[in-house]
């Protein structure tokens, strides 16, 4: 029992290094062509809103993204405005 405790331990560990230590696949670099939209289901003034625009100055401080970065507010029909707009 302690043998194959044992070895299985040492085949996760193994697994893991492997998938750690592998170089990621080759992928174009995502560059946005529009302004980016953080929609968010809720009213302005709110938690959910004041956390997107830390987000949004945090993103745009530091030059994360060359295009602009808008907060949408949607709020109203307990998130469905904002599901709606977001899925359009």
């Amino acid at each position: 029992m302690t043998k194959t405790v044992s070895y299985l331990g040492l085949a996760a560990a193994i697994a893991v290094t492997a998938s750690v230590s592998a170089p990621g696949a080759a992928r174009a670099e995502w560059k946005p062509d529009r302004p980016v939209e953080i929609v968010v289901s809720a009213g302005p003034g709110g938690g959910t809103d004041i956390f997107a625009r830390v987000v949004q100055a945090a993103l745009t401080k530091n030059a994360l993204l060359t295009t602009p970065i808008l907060v949408l507010n949607k709020g109203g029909g307990s998130g469905s405005e904002a599901f709606n707009y977001a899925k359009d």
